[in-house]
């Protein structure tokens, strides 16, 4: 693994797909942005998808499963930002458009525009390094509407050929949806797309058991049977006009009775909370199944602010024997409408008494457990509501500390907590290749750590189990083909490490630097040799020094 660090509707489900007024925000006739793509605009990925950990931030455009497309600036303005990593967007530019209030942002690039690739490469030259991350002032690159600014890539984390575009709100930072700009230019004539229904028990009962129950469409007719506190949950996905893509639903809304509970909009929203996405799925099925429900529930730190409207937090009393009658709607933002009902019979029984188990852990306190030597920290706001916190030691001889079992994995963290673990025994190691891991099955991942008085400290955003390893294992470097390194003036090398990660790596030719390109998803350095600098039929030395996250270096050499 490579890494850088009501009672009027029958029993019976009644769903309907129709045409309906765009529930969107109309963009602003002067804020329509250019196309960034001279093809038929068809996505990939929509505003507000959930993502591991995160809401996608902007629109997904197909390029036929290629590169090298001409990406076309939305508006006049000026590149206020480059980022250049082998992860994340890999090669991004960022457009302020000063007379819109909009930053617009081309993610997963292959190359930029000669007059914004200059300045990159001269810094990247000058700081000796492939990562840049570059802020221009308003002068320095200005940019034309419809100006061709870089090539549709797939760098970074991308998954294939695509570009991503964002258009954020230039003074809050905050993504917007960018449809309601190009939605003219995009066909949607397909409302969205229902695959289940279930119902969780809070404090109460489903079906007659404390364990959610789940109707898809083959036994939607089937009520549900429920007591107590309970929570909706729906799995569903919109669709779109030319693709067989699943996307993100923008507009989600559940009633009973007649009368709104709950309804989310997904406009826009904060970087600083995107991980709260966690809140509105029920996250242990996405822990254990990968299975992706929305639900109504809002803890009380409410972090998606006005994105959601809900009454009772979202959380139905089921306190009457009689029927309650429930619906979900879906809407996107070219209103396309799809209704789903189902049934809610009150039936009175027994709710069992839950007794916690743990250390209780308010959301808005901080709060420190502490066994055997060993800390773990929880600042104000590390939950998103009250959690009981457990914490087990198990003695072992595998790790250099004991094997910490923090926490329920199945409960989220708005942000990470710190722990620190006592090492069992001390040796004499270089204290940076002491690493705090945590292990799920036979994975160990690296989180890092810093030693101090006996201890490693670092952080960590889920619960799980954890203890404390050596890495003195060095990267590995593989060269790829290189006896045509010379023919070819291309240069292709595969680094990895089995644990903490790569750290940083140099390559240099007769030992001047040269700029090697590292794809991360597959872990390739890429460099081309500068024949002016280092002419063929002489010779030349390549070198490179790769270090990992606990200080281990690996180096190579070969003659070109």
């Amino acid at each position: 693994m490579t890494k850088i660090k009501s009672p009027l509707i029958s029993l019976t489900l009644l769903l309907s797909s129709s045409m309906a007024m765009a529930a969107g925000h109309a963009a602003p006739a002067e804020a329509r942005l250019h196309r960034p793509l001279e093809m038929k605009l068809l996505l990939s990925g929509n505003f507000g998808e959930l993502r591991n950990n995160h809401f996608h931030s902007g629109l997904d455009f197909k390029t036929g499963g290629t590169t090298g497309h001409k990406v076309y600036c939305a508006a006049d303005g000026y590149v206020s930002r480059v980022l250049v990593s082998p992860w994340g967007f890999g090669r991004a530019v960022y457009v302020t458009h000063p007379s819109l209030g909009l930053t617009t942002v081309y993610g997963h690039l292959q190359s930029f525009s000669d007059k914004i690739d200059a300045p990159v490469k001269q810094q990247q030259r000058a700081a000796e390094t492939f990562r840049v991350d570059l802020e221009f002032k308003p002068g320095q690159i200005p940019v034309k509407r419809g100006e061709v600014i870089a090539l549709s890539g797939n760098s970074g984390s991308s998954g294939g050929p695509h570009l991503h575009m964002d258009v954020r709100d230039t003074e809050t930072e905050e993504p917007l949806d960018p449809m309601p700009y190009f939605k003219e230019l995009i066909a949607d004539r397909v409302a969205p797309e229902v695959r289940s229904i279930s119902l969780y028990p809070r404090q109460g009962l489903v079906d007659g058991d404390s364990r959610p129950a789940t109707r898809t469409p083959a036994t939607a007719s089937r009520p549900f049977k429920a007591w107590g506190l309970v929570v909706p949950g729906i799995k569903a996905y919109d669709r779109m006009t030319g693709t067989a893509n699943i996307y993100g639903v923008k507009y989600l809304t559940l009633t009973v009775d007649g009368k709104q509970i709950y309804r989310r909009a997904t406009d826009r929203f904060s970087f600083d909370n995107t991980r709260a996405l966690n809140t509105i799925i029920h996250y242990p099925s996405r822990i254990k199944a990968n299975s992706w429900t929305m639900t109504t529930a809002v803890p009380p730190s409410r972090p998606l602010g006005s994105m959601i409207e809900a009454i009772d937090g979202g959380v139905l009393t089921i306190n009457e024997s009689r029927e309650y009658k429930c619906r979900f709607t879906l809407e996107d933002e070219h209103g396309n409408v799809t209704t789903r009902d189902f049934t809610i019979i009150g039936e009175r029984q027994p709710v069992p008494k839950v007794t916690p188990i743990g250390e209780k852990v308010e959301w808005n306190k901080q709060r420190r457990l502490q066994k055997n030597g060993a800390e773990f920290l929880f600042q104000a706001g590390s939950l998103y509501e009250d959690s009981y916190i457990t914490l087990k030691v198990l003695p072992t001889s595998a790790y250099k500390s004991d094997l910490y079992v923090i926490g329920n994995p199945e409960i989220p963290l708005a942000k990470s907590f710190e722990m620190s673990l006592p090492l069992n025994i001390e040796k004499i190691y270089d204290r940076r290749q002491y690493c705090i891991v945590r292990i799920d099955g036979k994975k160990r991942v690296a989180i890092g750590g810093r030693y101090s008085d006996g201890k490693i400290t670092a952080t960590a955003n889920r619960f799980g189990n954890y203890a404390v390893v050596v890495d003195t294992k060095a990267p590995v470097i593989t060269p790829v083909t290189p006896l045509k390194w010379s023919g070819k003036g291309v240069i292709k090398v595969k680094i990895a490490d089995d644990l903490s990660g790569i750290d940083d790596y140099r390559g240099e030719i007769d030992g001047k630097w040269i700029l090697l390109e590292l794809d991360g998803k597959t872990g390739t350095l890429t460099g081309r040799i500068d024949r002016k600098e280092f002419p063929a039929g002489a010779p030349h030395e390549f070198t490179l020094t790769v270090t990992d996250a606990c200080g281990n270096k690996a180096g190579y050499s070969h003659q070109l």
